[in-house]
């Protein structure tokens, strides 16, 4: 498959030194071979140049390198939920779990994506509402490629909650907060918290008491289209965190609905 013609968006951590001078060699390298490069408009600002906003460049590419750490990855992965374009993750940070390839190997791993050598795959992520107050229509929040947790939003304090899922009350939790991961995302904070171990390509939603307060309280593994609620019982400020990076407020008798979302991301 040839490189000319083709939509490459670069999206890049903009802290490091390393990642701007690697954005504008591979844009410039790959204009040279005809594909047609934009990068995001903060990586562009921060070399001087011109670029798109996230959400613009995530509609238009057909390819979108991310160059970073899993943080980049993640925010790259939630803008290209329910695209068409595929998301080529370079590991050029601290973590870089969700990577495709090294920063020494970006060559390499950037000929053989566009060249059609390497397969794609997709992954699923977890779908977030919120009913303020529990009553009325939920809300939509956003799309977490790794997890959705609910936790205090001033302390570690345990948070008192009341979790239903499979249309079952599931009774009252008592924990440091509530983690529900996609199978990608079952490495994180969810493992961490003791939970188990996913592959990848199996579509399931893990939901995962953070320190809970009972031996009793476990993972749950649940299957796509499975709806867990949580309910804010405690009276102090907490938030919903999707993926470490995006926050939503909650008070006592909220209530979160959390499942699998529709959305994909195509990764190699």
């Amino acid at each position: 498959m040839s490189v000319r013609g083709r939509r490459v968006g670069i999206l890049g951590h903009l802290g490091r030194t390393q990642v701007r001078r690697e954005a504008v060699r591979l844009r410039d390298m790959l204009a040279r071979k005809g594909a047609v490069v934009r990068l995001e408009r903060e990586l562009a600002a921060a070399v001087s140049s011109t670029g798109e906003p996230l959400d613009v460049l995530a509609r238009w590419c057909q390819v979108m390198i991310s160059l970073g750490g899993d943080g980049t990855v993640l925010t790259a992965g939630r803008a290209l939920a329910g695209r068409k374009g595929v998301l080529l993750a370079v590991n050029m940070g601290g973590l870089g779990f969700l990577a495709a390839a090294e920063g020494r190997e970006v060559d390499e791993a950037v000929a053989a994506a566009l060249g059609g050598k390497w397969h794609t795959a997709t992954r699923t992520g977890v779908e977030t509402r919120i009913r303020r107050g529990g009553s009325g229509r939920a809300k939509p929040m956003g799309f977490a490629l790794n997890d959705a947790v609910i936790r205090s939003a001033t302390s570690y304090s345990a948070m008192h909650m009341r979790v239903a899922a499979l249309g079952q009350d599931l009774g009252h939790l008592v924990a440091d907060g509530l983690i529900a991961a996609s199978s990608s995302g079952s490495t994180a904070y969810s493992l961490s918290a003791g939970g188990p171990l996913v592959a990848p390509n199996l579509d399931s939603l893990v939901v995962t008491p953070a320190c809970a307060h009972a031996l009793g309280s476990r993972s749950l593994v649940l299957a796509p289209g499975s709806l867990v609620s949580v309910r804010v019982m405690s009276p102090g400020p907490a938030l919903l965190v999707m993926d470490g990076q995006e926050t939503e407020d909650l008070g006592k008798g909220d209530e979160v609905e959390l499942q699998l979302a529709r959305a994909r991301v195509r990764v190699f």
